[in-house]
């Protein structure tokens, strides 16, 4: 059973624009730390609507792009080209 705060979206009304260079490898630092010190980040990503969970990386599937942000109770595959903020939690 899921919590109704647990499933809280902002819809997106315009594109969002394109995540800067330095934001993005600042992000694929997070990324990493959390890979290998087991940490949790929280990720913001667009997927129809703005997402944002957070959870520990597990992996990194360089073929579809996409990180696993793992928790207790889910799994996503978050597309990396669409994160807009990753953050130590």
């Amino acid at each position: 059973m899921t919590l109704l705060y647990e499933h809280h979206f902002e819809p997106a009304v315009v594109p969002l624009p394109p995540v800067d260079s330095d934001v993005l490898a600042e992000m694929n630092v997070i990324i990493y730390d959390s890979i290998r010190k087991d940490f949790a980040i929280a990720v913001s990503w667009l997927d129809e609507c703005i997402r944002r969970e957070w959870g520990v990386v597990k992996g990194i599937d360089p073929i579809e792009n996409k990180i696993k942000l793992v928790r207790v109770d889910g799994v996503w595959w978050v597309p990396i080209e669409k994160m807009l903020q990753v953050e130590r939690v």
